[in-house]
Formats: C-alpha cells, structure tokens, sequence
C-alpha cells in the first residue's frame, strides 16, 4: 500500500483566524512533528491550498456575498507558515472551493503515483477537511484523518463531522497510530475511568471529617510547596514572580473555602438537606493559572465525596504531577485522582465517557462550545468558565494621574495571559488625549524583564508560536485601518517579549475588538458619552468581567444595573475573594460560577429528607 500525506489549506489566513480548536499553538508543532515524520520515512507529501485572484472574481459565492478575501495569490495569506513550507519535490495543488479533489491535477498526480492510501492533516475539519476526505473515498482510496493534526473554527461542527465520518469514510487516528505497531499509547481513557470509579466506590463511604483531615493535610503541604510551586510557575510558565505568589495564594485561599462547605444542612426541624457527590467528575485546566484553579476544583470535588480524572494543560504538566503527589501524601487513596495527558480528543473523550458524571472546564470559548455539547447530549452536568473580553469604561471624572499605571498593569500584567486582563479600554471622548498622554506613559514603565525579577510586570509570552500569533493579528489589525499608538511588535533581544501594545480607530465589528486575543495588546474606544459608552462595553459576546473609572457614585450604580459580567471592577483594581463566584454572562460561562459554595452546587447533587411525624 502506498500512502501519501495530505495537508489540507495550512495557510496563514485560514490558521490566523479568530477561535481555531486547538490552538495555532498546539497545531503547530503537531502537524511539524507528522510532516517530518513523513519526510524521514520517505513518504509523498502533497499541499492543497486556496488561492483566488485579488479582485476576487473567482472567489466562492458565499465569500463574495460576506465581503470576504481571503487567500489571495501572492499574498502572505495565501502562504504556508514556515513549519510547513513546501519542498520544491512536494507538489501544491490549489483549489477555489472546498475539496482537494475540485483540482483534478490532484487525483492525476495520485494516480501516477500509485497511491492507494491517504493520511489527511489540515483545517478545517468541518469544511475542506471533510469535503476533501468524502471525495478522496467516492474514488476508492483508503483514508486516514489525523486527529491530532486537523483543527476547526467550529467544534460543534468538527465533533460531527468526525463522528459521521470516522467508520465510514475514513478512520481517525492519532499521529502514533498511523502505520506503525507497538508504539506508545499514552493514556488510555477507558482504564483510567475505570480506576477513577472503583476508587470513588471506597472514597464515598468515608464520612466528611475523614475527607477534610485529609485535604486538610493538603493545606499544611501546599504551603510547605509554595516556593517550589513558585519557582515552576516562573520557570515553566515565564509567570512574573509577584503573579506567581499572588496565584499560590489564591489557591490556598481556594482551598480554605472548599474546606468549609458542608455535605448537609437542617432548613427545619425534621427538613434535612443532603449534598451527594456525583461519582467521577472530570476537570480540565488552563495552563496560565495551574495551581490556583486546579486546586480549588480539586477540593470542592474532593470534600463533597468524588473522584476526579483531571486532564491539565500540556504545559502545566509537571505541576499537575506534583499536586497530584502531594495529594497522596495527605492521605488521599491512590487511584481518586488520575492525571489524563493530551489534548482537545482527550478531553472530548472523557465528557463523553458514559461513567463521567460532570466535567468542569477553564478554557475557551470554542472548548467550552465543542465540550457543552457532548455534556449536552449525555445529559450531564458542565461547569465551564471560558474567557473574557474585559472592557474599562474610563470617564471623564476618573482619577487619570493616580490609576493609569494600575490600568496599565491590568492589561498588561503577565503579558496580557489572563482571563481577567483588561482588553478594551472605552474612553470618554473628550478624556481621550489626557487618557492617551497618561497611559503611554505608563505602558512605557512597563520594562521588559526576566520574569523572576521582582519587578517584572509584563513578562514573556508563553511560546514563540503565541508571539507570531499577536503580531499576526496586530498586523492584520493595521491593514484594516487600525493605528497602533505604542508597541505592536516583537520586542529584540532573546524570550518571547511582545511589547505592550494599544491600539485604536478600530471599528466595533474588527477581530482584534471582539475576539479574545490572549497577549499585551489592548484595544482603546472612544465613546460620546456614557450611553455610547455602555453599547461599547457590552457589544462583544463575552462578559466575564467589566470595570469602570470614575468618581461619581451614581456612574456606578448605572454601570452596575447594566453591566452584562458576571464580575465588576473599579478603576482601583481587581481583588479576587476565594470564596466569591467566579463566572461571566453570555459566552464567558456555561453552567454555575467556580469557588465557594457555588463548587457545592456543581459537585454535588442535593437531595432533601424529611423525618417521618411521631
């Protein structure tokens, strides 16, 4: 059998688009690591890519309509990123549609190829990945997607797509599958599930005091970790070193608060309220705050009697690992706590194993959409908390000398790699030079430094991938129209610095206004007046949290009634209490708020008895 590996529109306009699952980060190293592979073993590569012309006559219909161009011959839109430029021995095939196949060079080539088989990688997943794998078998050629190299704009979407497929098509397979014996599996999901439930089966019967001895015990060791939990943060994560230890403290803060919840309470006498836990739970947790947040999960899911398979980030890994022994150390009964290596298919796989009982997800946006709608479909229960867009709405009476330096910090703090950084600054008009002429000043204080300095505010960005990501976006942001007032590039020198960027005369409908960009970039508004100010504020889809700068009392109560967050802010800061809900309004949550006793009503189910009358 002879097979040839398909990469399917790896082209910078299509991966640089707003809500790709998995990232660009992940992706990347993903399908490099498959193409050299491929290379190595001397296997045919072959390129499909959109191209259409730049007056956009040969364009698809439903673009021409949306005012859409993407892809345009002889632009960088139409190239491939470096990871997956083309040998001059490996052929590109371009198309205008979505199928590979809709160029008939392609199937010509194959055939003189002898190629009978099929590995397809590409984006995405719901579109030209499908109509390209549904053509490739019409012509009778054996076809494999590589699921851990394909990715999609629309989870809900890719999620069915794979599942029609997968059986009928094609198969989907991971890299390591593919052709080869033997090799190692990583996690299987099934086993670690099992495992997970036999040990809640024992778990469960201990009576609450066992159970909070036990993470009690944790406390005590947390704190003993805390300078090692918080060199790795600065070290794995290029977590300035203030961030690191206010991000171990919010998790022993965490902790205390799951440590006071109770499994029942007396509403009257003989009226008796019982909290059940609910089996195995599964959690999925970011890697920007890998102590704080799995903790406080971890403990609520615990103390209420259930078992958990967590599934962390890639790159909090080892912190995972460490948590999890520490854990045991304390007396929690091997097998409670299972660690799932991988990505987005394991996490699928696990919200839709039939002896999860709930999942709780930080993530994304698109994460929260694709894992929602498996928990949807089983009927279960999610807690997901995915991100936000988070606007300042700055008035004219705001105290400009005093704050803008804990704006600055806001939104540019550990480079912008929160949920909670500020991202839209919506400035009253007529403040907006006094705004402009105190903020740049103090984005310029914001010095670039190893983040294990004391003074670091900023810090590095996560990869070198995330870098290109933010200065493609900001790049793109400049094409239409938008006016960087400070940074908007790389910084020089070694790390992965981007500089502190602001950004304005955007529209309100531009990418970079209402899409999360994760990096040191904020975006400036200007509104006419309050009203105007308030549409601004709430025009995106997110509304984790919003906050505003002003000294008139009556602004903020205003702002309060018609704020759409679920967490509101002054110009002064942002404190997270431990036990406070943590959650948003429209696409930043799905399903309760985290913390306190809100962990109480996601991990648990509540069930009433009344005594029977004498």
């Amino acid at each position: 059998m002879r097979t040839v590996l398909l990469l399917v529109d790896l082209q910078n306009d299509f991966l640089q688009r707003p809500g790709l699952l998995p990232s660009l980060d992940d992706l990347v190293p993903s399908v490099a690591a498959l193409l050299a592979r491929a290379r190595v073993e001397g296997m045919p590569v072959a390129h499909v890519r959109t191209r259409v012309q730049a007056d956009g006559s040969d364009c698809m219909p439903h673009w021409r309509q949306a005012g859409t161009l993407e892809c345009v011959a002889g632009t960088p839109g139409e190239l491939a990123p470096p990871a997956f430029t083309a040998l001059e021995t490996e052929p590109i095939f371009f198309k205008r549609f979505f199928s590979g196949f809709g160029n008939p060079e392609l199937e010509t080539w194959l055939q003189q190829e002898a190629v009978t088989a099929l590995w397809v990688a590409g984006v995405y997943t719901h579109g030209c990945v499908r109509a390209t794998v549904m053509d490739a078998y019409e012509r009778g050629y054996q076809v494999t997607v590589v699921e851990d190299a394909i990715a999609s704009t629309e989870p809900l979407h890719a999620r069915i797509t794979r599942d029609y497929l997968d059986g009928r098509a094609a198969r989907f397979l991971p890299a390591w599958r593919l052709g080869e014996q033997g090799r190692p599996s990583g996690t299987p999901i099934a086993p670690v599930v099992e495992a997970a439930l036999a040990a809640w089966r024992v778990w469960r019967t201990r009576p609450l005091a066992g159970r909070r001895g036990a993470l009690a015990r944790f406390a005590t060791e947390l704190a003993a970790l805390e300078p090692m939990l918080q060199q790795q943060l600065i070290s794995t994560l290029g977590k300035p070193r203030r961030d690191a230890a206010d991000e171990i403290r919010r998790a022993r803060g965490h902790l205390a608060a799951a440590l006071s919840l109770q499994d029942r309470e007396t509403l009257a006498p003989g009226v008796d309220v019982h909290y059940l836990p609910h089996g195995v739970v599964t959690l999925v947790t970011p890697w920007n705050n890998p102590v704080a947040i799995p903790v406080g999960k971890l403990a609520a899911a615990l103390l209420l009697g259930n078992s958990v398979v967590w599934k962390p980030a890639p790159r909090a890994h080892a912190i995972a690992e460490c948590l999890q022994h520490s854990l045991m150390r304390c007396g929690i009964p091997s097998g409670l706590v299972q660690l799932v290596p991988g990505g987005s298919e394991e996490v699928a796989q696990l919200a839709g194993h039939p002896d999860v009982a709930a999942v709780s997800l930080t993530g994304s946006v698109q994460t929260g959409r694709a894992v929602g709608a498996i928990c949807a479909a089983a009927d279960k229960p999610l807690q997901a908390e995915l991100g936000g867009n988070n606007p300042m709405l700055v008035l004219a009476d705001a105290r400009f000398e005093t704050q803008a330096p804990v704006w600055a910090r806001l939104a540019f703090g550990f480079a912008g790699q929160r949920c909670t950084a500020i991202r839209r600054f919506v400035v009253e008009r007529a403040a907006a030079p006094r705004f402009i002429r105190l903020m740049l000043a103090a984005i310029a204080d914001l010095q670039l430094r190893d983040p294990d300095s004391e003074s670091c505010v900023v810090g590095p960005m996560i990869s070198p991938a995330a870098v290109a990501r933010v200065a493609a976006a900001i790049a793109a942001a400049r094409e239409r129209g938008g006016r960087v007032l400070i940074g908007g590039e790389p910084a020089t020198g070694a790390g992965n610095y981007f500089l502190p960027t602001l950004i304005t005369d955007l529209p309100e409908d531009d990418p970079l206004v209402q899409e999360e960009l994760f990096g040191p970039v904020a975006v400036l508004q200007l509104a006419d007046d309050f009203e105007h100010g308030m549409a601004l504020v709430n025009g995106v889809s997110q509304g984790l949290l919003a906050a505003i700068a002003t000294t008139s009392q009556r602004s903020r109560e205003l702002f309060a009634a018609r704020a759409e967050a679920g967490i509101l802010a002054g110009g002064d800061g942002l404190r997270i209490h431990p036990s406070a809900p943590f959650g948003g309004f429209k696409d930043s949550q799905r399903g309760p708020p985290e913390h306190g006793v809100w962990d109480r009503e996601f991990f648990s189910r509540v069930q009433v008895r009344y005594a029977e009358a004498e």
